[in-house]
C-alpha cells in the first residue's frame, strides 16, 4: 500500500546500505592488518605500504560511490514522500467523488423506479379512460340505435338517430299474422330477447290471485330452430323476426306477427340490435293480412325479394 510505510522502508534500506559498509571496511582493515602482520617478515614494508595505499584509495573511491548513491537515494526518497503525500489527497479526492457517484446512483435508481411507477399509473388510466371511453360510446350506440319498418317502402331500416345505417327488405308487405292471434302490430314496441335457435312454444308466466303461474314450454320432437329458423329477434309485441323456417306447419301454427325476412336480414338485424332496441312501425294503408289455414306462406318474388338478393350479394362481396 502507498503511504509512510514505503518511506520508512527506504530510509531503513539506506541505513543498512551505510552499516554493511562500514562493516566492511572494519573487516578490511581488519583482514589487512592482520596480512600484514602474517606477511611482513616476507613482503617488503614497501610493497605492503603501496598495498594498503591502494586497498585504502579502493575503500575511498567506492565510500565516495556508495555515499553519492545514497545520496540520490534520499533525493528519490524525498521526492516519492512529497508524490505519496500527493496521491493521497487524489486518493480521498477520488474516494469522495466515488461515494457521491454511488449516492447518485442510488438516488437515480430511486426516482427510476417512482418513474416507472409514475408511467404505469398512466398507462393503467390511460386504459381505463380507453375502457371508459368504448363502454360509453357502446352505451351511445345501444341508446341511438332504432328499427323502422315501413310497410309503403317494404324495409326494415338499422336507423342511428336520424340516419339510416342499413334498409334491409322483408317480404310480407303488410305484416301477416300466424296462428291463433288477434293482436297487431303496435307504432312501437322494444327487443327483449335475441336467440340464435328458438323453440316456437313458448314458456307463459302469468299472475293469477297474487300468483305467479308458469307454464313451460312445450319443446316436443321437432328441432328446436324447426319453427323460426335461425337469428330469432322476440319483441313485446306479437311481431317476432327471424330467418326463414324449416318447417312450414311449425310456423303456421305459432302465433306472432312475421315479416318474412332473408336469412342474411336477420343476421344483420341480429348483429346490429340490442336488449331494448326501440322498433317504431309504420303501417301501410291496407290492414294486416292474416292467411288462410290450408295456404302455404310463400315469399313473393317481387322488386323486394330482388332487392334482397341483391343486397345479400353486395353484403357479401364487401365482407
Amino acid at each position: 500500500p502507498a503511504g509512510p510505510p514505503l518511506a520508512e522502508r527506504l530510509k531503513s534500506y539506506s541505513s543498512c546500505l551505510l552499516a554493511t559498509t562500514c562493516f566492511s571496511k572494519i573487516l578490511m582493515i581488519a583482514a589487512i592488518m592482520e596480512l600484514k602482520k602474517t606477511l611482513q617478515k616476507k613482503i617488503p614494508r614497501v610493497y605492503v605500504l603501496a598495498l594498503g595505499a591502494g586497498i585504502a584509495a579502493f575503500l575511498w573511491f567506492g565510500d565516495s560511490k556508495i555515499t553519492a548513491r545514497l545520496r540520490i537515494v534520499q533525493s528519490d526518497v524525498e521526492r516519492m514522500e512529497d508524490s505519496l503525500e500527493t496521491s493521497g489527497a487524489v486518493l480521498e479526492e477520488l474516494r469522495f467523488l466515488k461515494e457521491l457517484r454511488l449516492e447518485d446512483a442510488a438516488r437515480y435508481k430511486k426516482e427510476l423506479k417512482g418513474l416507472a411507477k409514475s408511467s404505469k399509473a398512466v398507462y393503467d388510466a390511460g386504459v381505463s379512460l380507453q375502457e371508459e371511453k368504448r363502454l360509453l360510446e357502446k352505451q351511445l350506440e345501444i341508446m341511438t340505435t332504432y328499427l323502422e319498418i315501413n310497410e309503403e317502402t317494404g324495409k326494415i331500416s338499422i336507423m342511428r338517430g336520424d340516419h339510416s345505417l342499413k334498409d334491409c327488405p322483408f317480404s310480407y308487405s303488410p305484416l301477416r299474422l300466424f296462428g291463433n292471434g288477434t293482436e297487431n302490430m303496435p307504432p312501437s314496441a322494444r327487443v327483449v330477447s335475441k336467440e340464435r335457435f328458438a323453440q316456437p312454444q313458448r314458456g307463459k308466466v302469468e299472475e293469477i290471485d297474487g300468483k305467479i303461474s308458469w307454464e313451460p314450454p312445450q319443446a316436443g320432437k321437432d328441432p328446436r330452430s324447426g319453427g323460426l329458423g335461425e337469428f330469432v329477434i322476440f319483441t313485446d309485441s306479437p311481431l317476432v323476426i327471424h330467418g326463414p323456417p324449416l318447417k312450414q306447419e311449425l310456423h303456421e301454427a305459432y302465433t306472432h306477427v312475421c315479416a318474412g325476412v332473408t336469412a342474411y336480414t336477420a343476421k344483420k338485424l341480429f348483429e346490429n340490435t340490442f336488449i331494448g332496441t326501440k322498433i317504431l312501425y309504420t303501417p301501410a294503408v291496407k290492414p294486416m293480412a292474416k292467411p288462410a289455414a290450408s295456404s302455404q306462406p310463400t315469399f313473393k318474388k317481387t322488386k323486394n325479394r330482388k332487392t334482397s338478393a341483391k343486397t345479400a350479394a353486395a353484403g357479401k362481396k364487401k365482407r
